[in-house]
C-alpha cells in the first residue's frame, strides 16, 4: 500500500512538471526566458498529446507555484532499482531522461536537469554492489545528474501523509489477501 501511494505521488509530480512546462513553453523563449508572442523553441503541438487527460490538468495556482519554485528549469528523473546491473533498457531510459525528453519538449540545454534516484524500495533484493555499479555505469555512459536521491529517504514522510489521508477518510488500509485481490 505504501508503494502504491508513493507511485501515485511520483505520477502527480511528473504531471505537474509536464503541464507546467507545456504552459511555460507557450509563452517563453528558450534563449532568454522572456515572454514571446510566438516562442521559437517550444513544445511541438502534439509532443505530449497522449498526456492530455482531463483529471491530470493542473489548476493555474499550482502551475504558478511550480513556476515560482523552479523558474525555467525542467527536471526529469532516472530511477533504477538497485537490484541488479544495468542493461540495454536502462541505457535507453537514461538517454530518454537525460537527453531526448528535453529535446522533444524544446528545453534549452541550460534549463535541463535530471535527478538520479535509487528506487530502493525492496531491501531484500538490493545490495551496495548494485548501488555502486549503477553509479559507475551512469558515469561511464557520460551522464551527470543534478543530484542523487534515494526513495527510502521519503518513507517516513509518505507514511505520515498516508496516515493523514486515512484520518480524513480519503484513503483506507486494504486488508485483503493476495488471493482475495
Amino acid at each position: 500500500p505504501l508503494s502504491l501511494l508513493y507511485a501515485a505521488y511520483c505520477n502527480l509530480c511528473l504531471r505537474v512538471t509536464l503541464n507546467t512546462h507545456k504552459a511555460q513553453a507557450k509563452t517563453m523563449t528558450a534563449e532568454d526566458n522572456k515572454p514571446a508572442a510566438a516562442a521559437e523553441t517550444t513544445v511541438t503541438s502534439n509532443a505530449l498529446a497522449a498526456r492530455e487527460l482531463e483529471w491530470a490538468v493542473n489548476p493555474p495556482s499550482l502551475l504558478e507555484e511550480h513556476r515560482k519554485a523552479n523558474g525555467s528549469i525542467i527536471r526529469t528523473r532516472f530511477p533504477p532499482e538497485p537490484n541488479g546491473y544495468l542493461h540495454i533498457g536502462h541505457a535507453k531510459s537514461m538517454n530518454f531522461n537525460f537527453s531526448l525528453a528535453f529535446e522533444k519538449l524544446g528545453v534549452a540545454p541550460e534549463n535541463r536537469r535530471t535527478i538520479f534516484r535509487y528506487d530502493d524500495t525492496n531491501p531484500e533484493a538490493e545490495t551496495e554492489e548494485y548501488i555502486d555499479s549503477l553509479r559507475r555505469d551512469l558515469e561511464w555512459l557520460g551522464w551527470t545528474p543534478e543530484r542523487t536521491t534515494h526513495s527510502s529517504d521519503n518513507f517516513q514522510a509518505l507514511y505520515d501523509l498516508a496516515v493523514q489521508l486515512i484520518k480524513k477518510g480519503l484513503a483506507y488500509v486494504c486488508d485483503m489477501t493476495k488471493d482475495e485481490m
